[in-house]
């Protein structure tokens, strides 16, 4: 599907399709949740979780922003849940996915005439705004919400022209590997194609897109000639075709085999970092294959009691235990039977923790005490000989992500150069 038709599916008014807070939970009721965290998906009047300045520092405009979720907040329209802003049911005004979508591409657009009059600074701009807003209109990215799938699909799209309005920052290279008999992608990002780099392999959570790690490349890695590929986990976006399992490293695996092909990769520099579900992907790749890794690093990574705790699990929102239960085939509303269906995800429940030799590859964690429980951080300081964990309980969940990425900035220039 060309972009037009793309284009011409989101702003054509649809009635067919569900909206995004009654798929995978059979259209139940809110839970009643044992605590509420920002950090576990909790924002007061919204089935989504809001963060708005983690999404400004991922390129968004505060101003544009508010300016959708005041728009969404004060629709009239019919919503599917009347106690939650963003689920009004029908696709138009007010709409989250309308709304950000609207939004995108009225950036886009912007982006089109400032790169055809040769002004690529500020294209490029216009353009990371663009993506940004498609990945939000997108969020939270389940299998089966059509229109979010094509919001996203458009936000790779401006996200691919900002990077070829950036050529003295960044050359981008979509890596296309197969994963068992399915195909997944991965967004390589190059300082440039005249030697080889060390490179940093980032996989991101479920509530998270590949396009929203642009400024953490641009102002951590590229100007020391370090590369950043950016994977998702199973079951979403350049991964969507695959489906989760207790192999969470089997999109990490299969990418790190495809760099060895890679002129401009070194692979016997290679850092791994890992965010939440994408965390114990890491984890479990740095267990299973240490020669492949040169350093680690964990932003709230899930190991054992994220799987296992009862108490976090309920104090999950409807919309994040959906978006998990979707990455399973499950349904959320009957979240007392989805809930053991996770615990063979656990690194402790799979052996890979626990026991077992110290791995000498350095690695370094933060924490919010939300997704890592100070049970999982002994795990791992068991596990790895240098491992240093930042806590940061309590707190702005954008602070803290932007204060971990810095770090993280600093911990792979260490060890990778």
């Amino acid at each position: 599907m060309n972009e037009q038709n793309l284009s011409e599916q989101l702003f054509k008014p649809k009635f067919n399709y569900p909206e995004t807070s009654l798929i995978s939970n059979s259209a139940c009721p809110l839970p009643r949740l044992v605590n509420k965290r920002h950090a576990l998906g909790y924002t007061r009047g919204w089935y989504r979780s809001v963060h708005r300045f983690w999404w400004i520092w991922q390129g968004g405009n505060l101003l544009d922003i508010d300016e959708c979720l005041s728009a969404i907040a004060s629709s009239k329209a019919e919503r599917t849940r009347s106690e939650c802003f963003d689920t009004v049911a029908v696709y138009g005004g007010g709409n989250w996915i309308f709304e950000f979508s609207k939004l995108a591409q009225e950036r886009a657009l912007k982006g089109r005439k400032l790169q055809e009059e040769g002004n690529f600074k500020q294209a490029a701009h216009q353009f990371r705004m663009s993506a940004r807003y498609f990945s939000i209109a997108s969020y939270p990215h389940l299998k089966g919400d059509v229109l979010a799938a094509d919001a996203a699909l458009l936000g790779r799209r401006s996200y691919r022209e900002m990077c070829n309005c950036e050529k003295e920052y960044v050359h981008l290279d979509e890596l296309k590997f197969k994963v068992g008999s399915s195909e997944a992608e991965g967004l390589l990002h190059l300082p440039d194609r005249v030697q080889s780099h060390p490179c940093l392999v980032l996989l991101t959570s479920y509530e998270m897109s590949a396009t929203g790690f642009y400024a953490f490349y641009k102002e951590q890695l590229q100007p020391y000639g370090i590369a950043l590929l950016v994977l998702q986990m199973p079951g979403i976006g350049l991964s969507e075709k695959l489906t989760l399992s207790a192999d969470q490293s089997q999109v990490l695996d299969a990418a790190l085999a495809e760099l060895k092909d890679n002129p401009y990769v070194n692979t016997s520099r290679i850092g791994l970092m890992g965010l939440r579900l994408g965390g114990s992907a890491c984890i479990r790749t740095a267990v299973m294959h240490p020669e492949a890794v040169t350093a680690l690093c964990l932003i709230e990574p899930a190991v054992h009691s994220f799987f296992t705790d009862k108490n976090i699990l309920d104090s999950l929102t409807l919309c994040m235990r959906s978006l998990y239960a979707n990455r399973l085939n499950l349904d959320a509303s009957n979240w007392d039977t989805v809930i053991p269906q996770l615990k063979p995800l656990s690194l402790k429940e799979q052996g890979l923790l626990g026991r077992g030799a110290q791995s000498t590859i350095p690695c370094l964690v933060a924490s919010l005490n939300a997704f890592t429980t100070k049970d999982d951080l002994k795990l791992l300081q068991d596990r790895f000989s240098d491992c240093e964990c930042r806590l940061h309980d309590g707190g702005d969940y954008s602070d803290f992500m932007y204060e971990s990425l810095s770090a993280s900035g600093i911990f792979f220039r260490k060890h990778l150069l």
